[in-house]
């Protein structure tokens, strides 16, 4: 295996990652944006992890509202992709606690077992749904 061949192994996923994107797509399973070693999850109002309840989202530039949940990247073992490393960052939670006056360390946002439980089921979605062997979930 070559680095070029385990990205072309992995275009399907990052495909589908770009047709699903938030950026332009409005359906509600678009919850997506592709990158070259991997991709982000975003929620919404109606799709988000336990504890992003009444969150005030906005759509920016995007097709929808949505915040930024995950990162998932490659995860390789020399020159083979073998497991994805995820890794979640609840800035908006983080913000929001800050707007109202609470000020917890950054910490408490980050790889909460809610919204990586949430984001893994993202990913185990997005590989069936690419026809791809869904791999080891490893968390950054």
């Amino acid at each position: 295996m070559t680095f070029f061949t385990e990205h072309k192994r992995m275009k399907a996923v990052l495909d589908l990652a770009e047709q699903l994107s938030i950026e332009k797509n409005p359906l509600p399973e678009a919850l997506y944006t592709a990158g070259a070693g991997g991709f982000n999850i975003w929620c919404t109002p109606e799709d988000h992890p336990r504890g992003w309840e009444g969150l005030h989202m906005i759509a920016g530039a995007f097709a929808k509202p949505c915040e930024s949940v995950a990162s998932v990247l490659w995860g390789w073992e020399n020159e083979t992709i073998t497991h994805v490393v995820l890794t979640t960052d609840a800035f908006a939670l983080m913000e929001r606690d800050a707007r109202r006056g609470a000020h917890h360390p950054y910490s408490e946002y980050r790889n909460r077992s809610e919204d990586l439980e949430w984001s893994a089921e993202k990913i185990v979605w997005l590989f069936e749904k690419a026809g791809k062997v869904v791999p080891i979930i490893k968390n950054g």
